[in-house]
């Protein structure tokens, strides 16, 4: 049930979806009706247009943004000035939670993908729940590592496998995440190719590739049927 208080972001979509914005993700699961309230009385809303950047690296790290509507890309930039997605966040997750745990500038690019709606939350404030109730801070540190784990996994795939086998991760742990071998790619080709290291029309043809092989079915731009999970889990293992 949405929280009756004082909030000053009055999201949208927060109404339309009969919760608050602090329900939406699990950092605050632990807290109790008065705790949330109390998060809520601090929060503030903004509205990015789509390529509107939210932070850049050397802005100062003491928000902490919710998305309620929208997608964010988190991006750094290479010297050649080549984007590198580190994450693709979307509705009911949350970007620049290092401000919970120091104030050192942010080192990397966040820019809306679409039209974004956010909560965002001083740091300082998030801190001083937290030393009144510790649990609090044991869930958000859990968050904060699988989150931290999950972008390792990318720069990783990147370092040890080829295209074709980024590929072939990406789409089985999708296969897995869905426990489905038919679904919807979450990002256009143009996204996914950035997030993978590879360039879109490398994607396109590698995708085409592995259609003609008999290992997937494309069906329209982004819908992708596993035919022989086998055989793409073998381009992954493969030496």
């Amino acid at each position: 049930m949405l929280l009756e208080t004082g909030c000053k972001c009055s999201c949208d979509s927060c109404k339309r979806n009969g919760v608050s914005c602090v329900d939406q993700i699990t950092l605050f699961d632990s807290l109790t009706f008065e705790q949330k309230r109390l998060i809520l009385s601090k929060s503030v809303h903004k509205t990015f247009d789509k390529g509107e950047l939210i932070f850049s690296p050397g802005d100062p790290g003491d928000n902490l943004y919710i998305i309620n509507m929208g997608e964010v890309k988190i991006y750094k930039l290479s010297s050649q000035g080549r984007q590198q997605i580190l994450h693709v966040l979307g509705p009911g997750s949350f970007l620049g939670e290092h401000a919970l745990f120091d104030s050192q500038p942010i080192l990397n690019t966040a820019e809306a993908m679409k039209r974004t709606n956010l909560c965002i939350l001083k740091g300082k404030d998030i801190k001083e729940l937290i030393l009144s109730h510790p649990e609090m801070g044991l869930k958000i540190l859990e968050q904060y590592a699988k989150k931290n784990v999950q972008i390792l996994d990318i720069v990783e795939s990147i370092g040890l496998y080829d295209v074709e086998q980024r590929i072939a991760k990406y789409l089985l742990d999708l296969s897995t995440e869905f426990s489905l071998k038919a679904f919807k790619l979450p990002f256009s080709k143009g996204t996914l190719a950035s997030i993978i290291g590879t360039s879109q029309e490398t994607l396109s043809r590698k995708l085409s590739a592995l259609q003609d092989e008999g290992i997937l079915s494309l069906q329209g731009q982004r819908n992708i049927i596993i035919l022989d999970q086998e055989r793409l889990k073998a381009i992954l293992d493969r030496e």
